[in-house]
């Protein structure tokens, strides 16, 4: 019997634990952008790629973590060897295509935290069309200008100047 050793093989293969297999990218970027920080964590320890990117805007893996405010997320990321200097668009009010860091992304949400009241949030989040329940319950938080600071304080330390 010929096909006895391509079975066993077969088998034993079947047997793997799937666990240990690298993490797909959309997974990742599925639990960055729905602000699951524990499945977040668990992906990139498992080898998920840390500069997994989305279209069209490009935007990182770390562009996600950053517009939350999960500094556990993106030192995570950081230490697994995001690009902190990567640039993903957005589109601009004039509908030209704003290059984006995620350093910058982080500052601009900080501002809106600091400056905008708390139960005015939701309403200037969806004026200017970012109806993300993640976003909102983030900068809703209490603590979203202490977490976007350490956000911020994080990135300064890996971004270089431009």
């Amino acid at each position: 019997m010929r096909s006895k050793p391509f079975l066993l093989i077969a088998l034993v293969l079947s047997l793997l634990p799937l666990s240990g297999c690298k993490p797909n990218a959309a997974t990742l970027m599925t639990a960055i952008k729905a602000d699951n920080t524990e499945e977040a964590k668990k992906l990139i320890e498992k080898g998920a790629d840390a500069n997994a990117r989305t279209s069209p805007t490009g935007w990182s893996a770390l562009h996600y973590a950053a517009r939350n405010g999960n500094i556990e997320v993106v030192q995570a990321l950081l230490k697994a060897g995001a690009d902190p200097n990567y640039s993903g668009t957005m589109e601009g009010q004039t509908g030209n295509a704003v290059s984006l860091r995620p350093l910058v992304l982080a500052r601009a949400t900080l501002d809106i935290v600091t400056q905008i009241p708390p139960d005015h949030i939701a309403a200037t989040l969806h004026e200017i069309g970012l109806d993300d329940p993640a976003l909102l319950k983030s900068m809703k938080d209490p603590t979203a200008a202490d977490r976007y600071q350490k956000v911020v304080d994080a990135l300064e330390k890996v971004t270089t100047a431009k």
